[in-house]
This record gives C-alpha cells, sequence and structure tokens, in this order.
C-alpha cells in the first residue's frame, strides 16, 4: 500500500506530528510506503519518500461567515494551494490519504479527495466545542463527509461526528503513546514538587486556570512547570505575576521529546484543565508514565481519566476545584500513587502505539483493498 499522510499543522501541533510520526514508523515496518503533504519538512516523518511536498501552504479557513467577510485574502490563496497539494498528491500516486486536519481546513481536504479521487481516512481529534466558542458546523461537516472513514480519538469525537453527520463510516481509534521511550528517559531533575503542564500556551489548553489554581492554598507549596509554546505566553506570564505565583511557575518553553518525557516521569502530578479536547496524548502519557492525572470534564478526557479510579475529574473554568483535586493529590502520596498505577494498568491494555497502529493501518489497508475491486469492476464489461 501507498500511504501519503495530510497535514497542514504537522509542524505547529505537537500532538499530530506524534501521532503522524507512530503511524508511518509503523507503516513503514508493515512494508508500506509512505509519503507526507505538510506544512514542514517532510524529511521529519519516518519513511517519507522524494518527490512529496513540503512547506504547504494551506491556510485555515475563517470560523465564522463574519471573519470569512473580513479575510479576503484567503479567496486568492485558496486555489493555488489546492492546486499545489493535488499536484504533490498525484506524482506520488497513493492508494489511500490519510487526513489530519481540524475544521479549519475543510475545503481543502474536501477539494483534495474530490480532484484526485483518492480515498481517505481522517484521524478525528476534534468533538463537540463549547458554546463560547465560535463554530461553523458546515465546515465540520465537510470535513467528515470528505472521508470514506472516520478514525475517531475517542467514543465522545465518534459520537459527535454521527450525530453531525450521520452517514460516515465511524470507527474508534484512540491515540498512544511508546513504551521504550518512556522506559529509557531519565526523572527530570528540579529542586521541589512539580506540577506540570504540557501543551501548546493556546486558551483552549486553560493553563490560565492552572495558574490561578496555584495561587490556591493547596498548592502553595508547589511548583508549575508548563512545556510550551504559543500565542497566550506573554499573557501568561503577566497571569502569573498578578496573581503572585511567578517565583513558583517555570515557562519551560517548546521542549523536545527526551525532555518531555522527563518531565511527565517527575511530575508530583500532570494537570490537563483543556476547555475542549479530543483525546489528549499528554493524558494517555503521563498515565504511561505512572503519574497520576487531573483533568476536565470535557469532550473525551474522562473516557481515559476515570474520577477516582485512573485519576481525578473537575469541570472546567474552575481554579478552586482544579487546585482542590491537585491538593489532594500532593496531601496524600498513597492515593497519588494508587491513581497513576491504575492509570498505568489502563493505557498498558489499550494504547500502545503498536496497537494503535495495527487497528489504524488495517482501517487503511481494509479501504485501498476495497478501491482496488471496485476500480477493477469498472473495467468488467457490461
Amino acid at each position: 500500500m501507498r500511504l501519503l499522510f495530510l497535514s497542514p499543522h504537522y509542524g505547529t501541533m505537537g500532538g499530530v506530528r506524534l501521532i503522524i510520526d507512530a503511524l508511518a514508523r509503523a507503516a513503514v515496518a508493515r512494508g508500506h510506503v509512505v509519503g507526507a503533504v505538510v506544512d514542514a519538512d517532510a524529511a521529519a516523518v519516518p519513511g517519507a519518500v522524494a518527490g512529496v511536498a513540503r512547506d504547504v501552504p494551506l491556510y485555515p479557513f475563517p470560523a465564522t461567515p463574519a471573519e470569512l467577510r473580513r479575510v479576503r485574502r484567503f479567496g486568492r490563496r485558496f486555489p493555488p494551494a489546492v492546486v499545489r497539494v493535488v499536484g504533490a498528491i498525484r506524482r506520488f500516486a497513493p492508494d489511500v490519504v490519510s487526513v489530519h486536519a481540524i475544521r479549519r481546513f475543510a475545503p481543502h481536504v474536501a477539494a483534495i479527495r474530490r480532484l484526485t479521487g483518492v480515498p481517505q481516512v481522517l484521524s478525528l481529534q476534534e468533538a463537540a466545542l463549547p458554546p463560547d466558542v465560535p463554530e461553523n458546523p458546515r465546515l465540520f461537516r465537510m470535513l467528515v463527509r470528505a472521508a470514506d472513514v472516520v478514525a475517531a480519538c475517542s467514543r465522545e469525537s465518534a459520537a459527535y461526528a454521527a450525530r453531525v453527520v450521520g452517514t460516515a463510516t465511524v470507527e474508534i481509534v484512540p491515540n498512544g503513546f511508546d513504551p521504550a521511550e518512556l522506559a529509557a528517559a531519565p526523572v527530570f531533575a528540579h529542586p521541589r514538587p512539580y506540577v506540570l503542564g504540557v501543551g501548546r500556551l493556546e486558551t483552549q489548553k486553560g493553563f490560565d486556570v492552572l495558574l490561578r489554581a496555584a495561587a490556591r492554598p493547596p498548592m502553595r507549596d508547589v511548583d508549575v512547570l508548563l512545556a510550551g509554546d504559543g500565542s497566550q505566553r506573554a499573557r501568561l506570564e503577566m497571569l502569573a505575576a498578578a496573581e503572585g505565583v511567578a517565583p513558583r511557575v517555570r515557562f519551560l518553553g517548546a521542549t523536545d521529546r527526551p525532555t518531555t518525557v522527563a518531565l511527565l516521569k517527575g511530575a508530583a502530578a500532570v494537570a490537563c484543565p483543556s476547555r475542549f479536547e479530543g483525546l489528549p496524548l499528554v493524558c494517555i502519557e503521563a498515565m504511561a508514565a505512572g503519574r497520576p492525572v487531573v483533568g476536565t470534564r470535557v469532550n473525551g478526557i474522562p473516557e481515559i481519566v476515570r474520577h477516582e479510579e485512573t485519576g481525578l475529574v473537575v469541570p472546567p473554568e474552575d481554579p478552586d476545584a482544579l487546585a482542590h483535586a491537585l491538593g489532594r493529590l500532593l496531601a496524600d502520596p498513597a492515593r497519588a500513587a494508587r491513581l497513576g498505577a491504575n492509570g498505568r494498568r489502563a493505557v498498558e491494555r489499550r494504547h500502545a502505539w503498536s496497537r494503535v497502529a495495527e487497528t489504524y493501518l488495517g482501517l487503511c489497508e481494509r479501504l485501498a483493498a476495497r478501491a482496488t475491486r471496485s476500480a477493477r469492476a469498472a473495467l468488467l464489461p457490461g
């Protein structure tokens, strides 16, 4: 099978990059030919071949009609970008395109499917958005309907896709972790216990809630380490100063994989205070490292962070609840160890990349075989 990965934010969303790299390595190991059309250097994708487009400028579609009216340059950028991607795909001649894109790239994905005729598997990392976040449901429908098969990262994501679209073939393929990577990593050296947040410094991730929680009494004797970068960094630094927690907060910026894994292994607890998510890799990796996780009750997080079983779950936008939950773990090492051990057992059963990739690549292989049978049947007389 010739498998091409398509992602307009491979270089800007670390979770997407990890997912594509893991699936690409597994595909190469199974004897498939792998290529990539991405927004960053495709040589970073294991098994990427010469002649596949790199630094493809696919621009996100404005989220609302009002934005679309204001951003007229999108109309000028759209056709050249799609033409370039279509040309790259035709040169590679894949059997299947593995799409890793958010809804704001739906027009590109739909146009590429229509113009190339190559079947698509969509790795769906999105689901319902909160009421206060602008959402264009037409973009989500367009993204999902362009796919021949939707591989949703969580039950909630799969149910949302089926509810909104109704006709797509949707299967659940969760995210994963690399056991060997965790086993080889050291523990991050830090002089005091710390709560860790990993992810882009964007509003979605809720790190402002974590900083406010750090000012509450249950967390006054613990540091907060944030691994990641983004447009909200300056705002978060000002918030840390305003809350009086700046001396206990370290902004580490974007960290490489060895550092990120070491941070996970050394954390007293890992916080995932997101406002919306699919199924966060950081939760899976933290649990695989045996660390207790406190996550918000949004989208797919409660499916893996089960309250009082594999972690603690709190409402979003609630720094008091977050501080209380983290404080309970910090004050009760036995409880933290029990939840961490339960979490590790849970993800080891289902979320190793070898198992996840087998499921995902199986979808791709079946889709490729079906397309081949259809093409042969079309050539038969009468």
